[in-house]
């Protein structure tokens, strides 16, 4: 299943409008990291970006494992449910050295 773009269409191509179009169909999902379903005769293909592809395997590796997962899910709800999360602006580190007499 291909991810769906803003407004809730799948994004989809023929291959031949792929082939004609690859390098600013590239661009496109490397800028907005949505998915592009390539449709053809000989079966259909999903252009995404290197990064959400390696994301996407390891998703799926560290959710290989049951008991994994599980650690995992209760991490995340256990985050959520957290009342005493506040945010904070980042430290430079270089700062923080001059600051503390460092390097």
């Amino acid at each position: 299943m291909v991810p769906l773009a803003e407004g809730g269409r799948a994004v989809s191509v023929t291959a031949s409008k792929a082939r004609k179009d690859l390098f600013p169909l590239i661009k496109k999902v490397n800028e907005d990291h949505d998915a592009i379903e390539i449709v053809s005769k000989h079966g259909n293909a999903v252009l995404v970006s290197a990064e959400d592809y390696a994301s996407l395997r390891e998703g799926s590796y560290l959710l290989r494992s049951p008991a994994n997962a599980r650690r995992l899910l209760k991490s995340y709800e256990n985050a959520l449910g957290r009342a005493d999360v506040s945010e904070r602006e980042l430290i430079n580190p270089d700062q923080a050295d001059a600051e503390r007499g460092g390097a």
